[in-house]
């Protein structure tokens, strides 16, 4: 009689419940590990990007102001602060009507440009001309800046120095100063500073 051969099972050892879920719990560690450098790496390029837009838009407006005529320019500016008593005078979008700017889809196109889907209008650029060398004026507006200044213009302006008193050198030149703001924090902004000469002395 034949003899049947039975093949014997041993019992295999698998995962156990506690080993999944603790594999399961790294494996999320991770994950949210990663998840968190790639958020924060979108955040720091987002961030740099805005910036990098705001210097550039700043450097066009700086450009185009420096270039406009001395003369009506400084006269505009002497009439603004004798009427209004203020420390500065502000230009933006809204301004480009006037006579200042010889054509006003330029001057738009500078102050109120869209980039990457976002406009910089009124809200975001502003420029502000100062009489050059006014040690008074300098003196009150480091008192009180304008709450359009970023906390580092303010600094700067404050640390600040008139070198030459000269009132003549006040027939020549204009300071300048032109913010961006990119953001909604209000230190999410942009400056350039710059001299705007007469052209006798350029």
């Amino acid at each position: 009689m034949e003899k049947k051969k039975f093949i014997t099972f041993y019992p295999c050892k698998g995962f156990t419940l506690i080993e999944v879920l603790a594999s399961i719990v790294i494996l999320s560690a991770a994950a949210a590990g990663i998840f968190l450098f790639f958020t924060n790496a979108m955040k720091y390029t987002s961030y740099n990007q805005g910036k990098t837009v705001a210097i550039n838009v700043a450097r066009g407006v700086l450009s185009y102001v420096e270039r406009l005529d001395f003369s009506t320019l400084q006269k505009y500016v002497e009439d603004e602060i004798n009427s209004t008593n203020a420390l500065y005078v502000e230009l933006d979008a809204a301004k480009c009507g006037l006579s200042l700017f010889e054509n006003k889809q330029v001057c738009e196109a500078l102050f109120r440009p869209t980039i990457n889907n976002v406009t910089y209008d009124e809200q975001r650029i502003h420029v502000f001309i100062i009489p050059y060398n006014d040690p008074q004026r300098w003196n009150d507006l480091k008192q009180s800046p304008p709450a359009e200044f970023p906390a580092s213009l303010q600094q700067k302006i404050k640390e600040t120095a008139i070198e030459n008193t000269d009132p003549k050198l006040q027939k020549y030149l204009l300071k300048v100063y032109v913010i961006v703001r990119w953001g909604d924090d209000p230190n999410q902004a942009e400056w350039l500073e710059g001299v705007i000469a007469n052209e006798t002395i350029r």
